[in-house]
C-alpha cells in the first residue's frame, strides 16, 4: 500500500487539520464503529479515505436489535459514522505524529511550492507545527 496519502485538495486539508490522521492511522487494525443508527461495524480496517469513509473487510455488523451479519466487505459512509474506537494498544499522540510525519515525508518537492507567497507561507507554517510535534 503507498503510503501517502492521495486527494483532492480539500481531503488534505481534513488530513492535516482534522484528527482524520488518527483514523488514517489505523489502517490495517481491528476497529469498532458505532454507526448513527446505534448500531456498529467490528471488523479489519482497509482504507480511510479524506471524507473519512470507512472500508472493512472480514466485518460484523450488529443492528440495533443485536442482530450479527457477516460481510466479506463493508462500505461505512462518514455521515453515518458516530464513533470510532480508538484501540487501547494504539497511542494517540504516536500515531498522529507518525501519520503527519509520513506524508510530510513524502512531500513533493519542487515547483509545485512555487505557485504563491501564500502557498510558501501555508506550508513552512505546516512544517514548524510538524517540528513542534516531534520536539514534543
Amino acid at each position: 500500500m503507498n503510503p501517502r496519502f492521495i486527494g483532492t485538495p480539500r481531503e488534505k486539508f481534513s488530513f492535516f487539520n482534522t484528527l482524520l490522521c488518527l483514523v488514517k492511522s489505523l489502517q490495517g487494525q481491528c476497529v469498532t464503529v458505532d454507526l448513527r443508527n446505534d448500531s456498529y461495524v467490528c471488523g479489519l480496517l482497509l482504507t480511510v479515505d479524506g471524507f473519512m469513509n470507512l472500508s472493512f473487510s472480514t466485518a460484523v455488523y450488529c443492528d440495533p436489535q443485536g442482530n450479527e451479519f457477516f460481510f466479506e466487505n463493508i462500505f461505512v459512509q462518514c455521515r453515518n459514522i458516530r464513533y470510532v474506537h480508538i484501540p487501547e494498544h494504539v497511542s494517540i499522540i504516536n500515531n498522529i505524529k507518525n501519520e503527519v510525519a509520513k506524508e510530510v515525508r513524502n512531500k513533493p518537492t519542487g515547483r509545485a511550492m512555487d505557485k504563491s507567497r501564500k502557498a510558501k507561507k501555508a506550508y513552512n507554517q505546516h512544517m514548524q507545527t510538524v517540528a513542534s510535534l516531534h520536539r514534543h
